[in-house]
C-alpha cells in the first residue's frame, strides 16, 4: 500500500479501514481505534471478519473480490476490541486508480445514539401499551383484590412475567407483615408454588427490601434481597422484580413479579415497574376514598332511619317535603299527610312562635348560619310538643331540621317560671354550644353549655375572671371582645391555637336605662364543618386531576389504536393477496383439496383479523372526530341482499339459515360504505350468537323512515346488558368463548346516529335478540325526530 495513501487516511478523522483484493486489512487509522479500540498493528494483515464477524455488505465472506466495488452505506455489527458488538454504518468505496488500484476503503460511523433512541422508543411503546391496560383497570376495578389481579395479569401478558403476587403490608404485633392478597399465573405447573404462596406471610424488618424502592434481580437464586429466592429457583423461576405500591404517606404493599427466564433489560423493567406501582397506588387510594365517601353518604341515612331525632326537610315556601318515622310518631301524622302536603312550618308552629321561627329560617337561607333554639311543634290533635329545633341549609332554599323531644325532661307540674328555667337549662347544658356574658370591663358573668368541655372548662368555672386574662395568648379573640364591648353586634369566627374553630354571635347587653352594660355571646364549634369543607375542596381538586389523567390515558389509547391499525393493514393486505393466489392454484388442482380447505380456513381467519383492524381504525376515527359521510342515493333492500349473499357460505358453515323479508326498494340518502358496514356488523353479530338458528332480516319503510330488523334465535342478552353492549369495548359474554374486541355494536350505533338514525335491541335470554334500526330517508340533515307509532322502533 502506497505511503501517501496511508497519510491521507491518517489525516481523516472518520474511522477508516483499507482492504486489499483478498479482503485483508492493510491499514486502519486513528479514528477506527477511537471507535472500536483496535490499533493498526493489531489488524494489519487480518481478514475483514475480524472486525465484521457477519461479513461486509458488498463483499463475499469466503471468496476474494474480483474487482474494487462500492456500496451504499449499510447498518452492520462491528466487533470492538473488548468483545462487544457495536452497531455502525459502513460504506464501501474503491480507491481511485493509480498504483493502489484494487484498494477498497471502508468508512464507519457510530450508531450508538440511534441505537439508544430506538431502545427508548421501544420502551415508550411498551409503556403506552401497559398504561392503556392500567387505564382499563382504573376505570373498572371495584376493590383491591380485583385491581391487583388485573394489574398482575397485564404485567404477565404484556411484559413476559410468569407469576405475580400482590402482598399487602400490614402491621402486626410490633412488626411489619406481608400478607398475600391475590396471585396470577398462566403456568399450570406452578400449582404447588402458588398454594405455598397463598398460605404464607412474612414478618419483615422496619424497612424491608422493596418497601420504598424497586428491587430488580436478573436471577433471584443469587440475590439475598428476595426472601423466597431459593424456593423460586427450585420451581424454575429466576428473574424477579419487587415493586412498592405507595399511597400518600405510607405504602399499601408490594408487587412481586417472577419469570422463568433471567431478566436482561433492567432499566426497562424498573421504569415499567415504577409506573405500575404508582398507578396501582392511585387506584387503591381511589378505592379507599370511594369507600369512605360511601360510609359518609350512608351516615345521614342511618340517622334518618333511627329513633334518636325527629327529622324533616322543607323548601323555601315552608312546605315539608319529607319526614322521618320518628317525627311522624312524635306529632301523630302519617306518611299520607306528607304526600298530600298537609305539613308546613305554619301548621307545625304555634302562632306566638312563627315570627321567631321564620326569622331563623330566613337567616339560614341567606347566609347559611346554623341556629338551634327551643320551641314548640303542634301535634295533629292540636297539642303542643316542646322540642329543641336546629336547622341547616341544603342549598336551593331547602332546609333540613331536627327536633329533639324535650317533654321527658320537664317536671309534670311546674310553674311557668320553673318551666322556662328548666327549658333554658336543658338547652344550654346539652347543646354543643357555649353561652357566655361579659360585663362592660370584660369580666365573665355567665359561662354555660356543653361546648365548654372541648375547650377544657367546666360550666361556671371562669365566672368572675377577666376575659383578657383567660385569652391573653389569643389576640384574635381579644380583638373581637373589644368590638363587642364597644356595643357592636356581629358574627365572628375565632381560630384558637388549639386548632378549634368557633363561630360566635355577639349581642350587646343594656341596662334598663339603655346604657351599654356588656355583651352576650353564643359560640358554636364549627371545627368539623370547616375541616370537612377543606377536605371536600381537596377531594374535588384530586378528582379533577384524576379525571384529566384518565382523559389523557384514553387519548393515548386512541392514538395507539390508530397507529396500530394503520401499520397492520399493509401486511394484512399483502398476506390476503398471497392466500388468494395460493387458494386459486389449490382449487385448480384436484389433488390439493385438503390444502384448499386449509387455505380457505386461513382466509376466513385473515378476513376476521382484517375486520377487527377495521373496527380499531373506525374507533380511532370516531374518537378523533374524523368521520366523514359521502351521501348518495342507496337502496337499503338491495344493499342488504348483497351483504347476505356474502354471508351465505359462513351461514352454511355455522348451520344457520338466512331469511330476508322485503316489501320492495327502500331508497334513502345515506353513506353507502358506512351503511354496508352497519349491516355487516349486525349480520356478523347474529351469526356469532345465533347458535346455528335461523337469522331473519326484514327491510321496510314507514312514512319518511326506513326500518331494518335483524333477528337471531340464539343465546339472547340479559336485561342489564341491553344498553351496555353498545358501549366501546363492551360485551355481554365471555371473550374467551366468542372473541372480538367488543366494538362492532359500538360502531353500529355511532355510524347510524351520524346518519341521523337510531338503533336499539330487545331480547329474552335464551330466545335470541332483535336489533331495530331506523334511518330518515332524507338523510342525516333531516334528523330522526320522534318515529310514528307504526315505525317499529321499540
Amino acid at each position: 500500500m502506497d505511503i501517501d495513501v496511508r497519510r491521507v487516511l491518517d489525516s481523516l478523522g472518520d474511522p477508516l479501514l483499507a482492504l486489499d483484493r483478498s479482503a485483508r486489512i492493510v491499514h486502519a487509522n486513528a479514528g477506527l481505534k477511537e471507535l472500536l479500540g483496535w490499533s493498526r498493528l493489531e489488524l494489519l494483515g487480518r481478514p475483514i471478519t475480524t472486525v465484521f464477524p457477519g461479513g461486509l455488505p458488498g463483499w463475499p465472506r469466503e471468496e476474494p473480490a474480483p474487482r474494487p466495488m462500492s456500496a451504499p452505506p449499510q447498518r452492520v455489527g462491528a466487533l470492538a476490541r473488548d468483545g462487544r458488538l457495536r452497531e455502525v454504518e459502513a460504506r464501501l468505496s474503491p480507491w481511485p486508480g493509480g498504483e493502489n488500484e484494487g484498494l477498497l476503503i471502508v468508512s464507519l460511523r457510530s450508531l450508538d445514539a440511534q441505537v439508544e433512541l430506538e431502545r427508548q422508543l421501544r420502551l415508550s411503546q411498551r409503556v403506552q401499551v401497559l398504561e392503556a391496560a392500567l387505564t382499563q383497570v382504573f376505570s373498572s376495578a371495584s376493590d383491591e383484590e380485583e385491581a391487583a389481579y388485573a394489574i398482575l395479569r397485564a404485567c404477565g401478558e404484556l411484559e413476559g412475567w410468569t407469576l405475580g403476587t400482590y402482598w399487602r403490608l400490614e402491621r402486626g404485633d410490633s412488626v411489619l407483615v406481608l400478607a398475600p392478597v391475590t396471585l396470577w399465573t398462566a403456568d399450570e405447573s406452578l400449582g404447588g408454588f402458588v398454594h405455598d404462596t397463598l398460605q404464607r406471610t412474612f414478618a419483615l424488618p422496619e424497612r424491608p427490601p422493596g418497601q420504598r424502592e424497586i428491587v430488580w434481580s436478573q436471577d433471584v437464586a443469587r440475590d439475598v434481597r428476595f426472601p423466597r429466592g431459593d424456593a423460586s429457583a427450585q420451581t424454575g423461576l429466576h428473574g424477579g422484580l419487587l415493586v412498592p405500591v405507595p399511597g400518600g404517606d405510607r405504602v399499601h404493599g408490594m408487587l412481586e413479579l417472577l419469570s422463568r427466564a433471567p431478566r436482561e433489560d433492567r432499566e426497562a423493567d424498573e421504569t415499567l415497574g415504577n409506573g405500575v406501582g404508582l398507578y396501582f397506588g392511585r387506584i387503591l387510594d381511589r378505592i379507599q376514598q370511594l369507600d369512605l365517601e360511601h360510609t359518609r353518604a350512608e351516615a345521614p341515612r342511618s340517622l334518618w332511619d333511627s329513633d334518636l331525632l325527629g327529622l324533616f326537610t322543607s323548601d323555601a315556601q315552608g312546605r315539608v317535603l319529607d319526614a322521618n318515622p320518628t317525627l311522624l310518631r312524635m306529632l301523630g301524622y302519617s306518611r299520607r299527610d306528607v304526600r298530600e302536603e298537609r305539613l308546613t312550618w305554619s301548621t307545625l308552629t304555634p302562632p306566638r312562635e312563627r315570627a321567631l321561627t321564620e326569622s331563623a329560617l330566613r337567616r339560614l337561607r341567606t347566609d347559611g348560619s346554623f341556629h338551634s333554639f327551643e320551641g314548640t311543634l303542634l301535634r295533629k290533635n292540636g297539642g303542643g310538643l316542646p322540642v329543641l329545633l336546629g336547622s341547616t341549609g341544603l342549598g336551593e332554599g331547602r332546609v333540613v331540621t331536627f327536633a329533639l323531644d324535650l317533654s321527658d325532661w320537664k317536671p309534670a307540674e311546674a310553674s311557668a317560671e320553673q318551666e322556662v328555667d328548666a327549658r333554658l337549662h336543658a338547652l344550654i347544658a346539652h347543646a354543643p354550644v357555649v353561652l357566655f356574658s361579659l360585663d362592660r370591663d370584660g369580666v365573665v358573668t355567665l359561662s354555660e353549655g356543653h361546648g365548654l368541655v372541648r375547650m377544657g372548662f367546666k360550666p361556671g368555672q371562669v365566672v368572675g375572671m377577666s376575659v383578657f386574662d383567660i385569652y391573653r395568648a389569643e389576640p384574635s379573640v381579644l380583638t373581637h371582645v373589644r368590638r363587642a364591648l364597644a356595643g357592636e353586634e356581629f358574627l365572628s369566627v375565632e381560630a384558637l391555637s388549639s386548632g378549634l374553630l368557633y363561630e360566635t354571635h355577639w349581642v350587646p347587653l343594656r341596662d334598663p336605662e339603655g346604657r351599654l352594660a356588656g355583651t352576650l355571646g353564643l359560640a358554636v364549634d364549627v371545627t368539623r364543618r370547616e375541616y370537612e369543607a377543606r377536605w371536600r375542596a381537596r377531594l374535588f381538586s384530586e378528582a379533577q386531576e384524576a379525571r384529566a389523567e384518565a382523559e389523557r390515558m384514553v387519548r393515548l389509547r386512541d392514538e395507539f389504536l390508530s397507529v396500530a391499525s394503520h401499520e397492520l393493514k399493509t401486511p394484512l393486505t399483502s398476506l390476503s393477496l398471497q392466500l388468494h393466489t395460493l387458494l386459486k392454484r389449490a382449487r385448480s388442482r384436484p389433488g390439493d383439496a385438503e390444502l384448499a380447505q386449509r387455505l380457505e380456513k386461513a382466509q376466513r381467519q385473515l378476513y376476521k383479523l382484517s375486520r377487527m383492524m377495521d373496527e380499531l381504525l373506525d374507533v380511532s376515527r370516531l374518537a378523533e372526530g374524523r368521520l366523514r359521510l359521502e351521501l348518495c342515493d342507496v337502496d337499503l333492500e338491495q344493499l342488504v341482499r348483497e351483504v347476505m349473499e356474502r354471508f351465505q357460505e359462513e351461514a352454511w358453515r355455522t348451520g344457520s339459515r338466512l331469511e330476508l323479508r322485503a316489501e320492495g326498494p327502500v331508497v334513502g340518502r345515506w353513506d353507502r360504505t358506512k351503511l354496508e358496514q352497519v349491516v355487516t356488523n349486525l349480520m356478523t353479530n347474529a351469526l356469532k350468537y345465533g347458535a346455528g338458528a335461523p337469522v331473519e332480516v326484514r327491510v321496510h319503510s314507514s312514512g319518511a323512515l326506513a326500518l331494518l330488523e335483524v333477528t337471531d334465535h340464539g343465546i339472547g342478552i340479559a336485561p342489564e346488558n341491553l344498553e351496555r353492549i353498545f358501549g366501546k369495548f363492551e360485551r355481554a359474554v365471555s371473550v374467551r368463548q366468542y372473541g372480538g374486541f367488543g366494538l362492532g355494536l359500538y360502531i353500529v350505533r355511532q355510524l347510524v346516529e351520524a346518519m341521523g338514525g337510531g338503533v336499539n335491541v330487545e331480547s329474552t335470554p335464551g330466545a335470541g335478540a332483535t336489533f331495530h334500526l331506523v334511518l330518515p330517508l332524507a338523510g342525516p340533515e333531516s334528523g330522526l325526530g320522534p318515529p310514528p307509532p307504526q315505525a317499529g322502533l321499540h
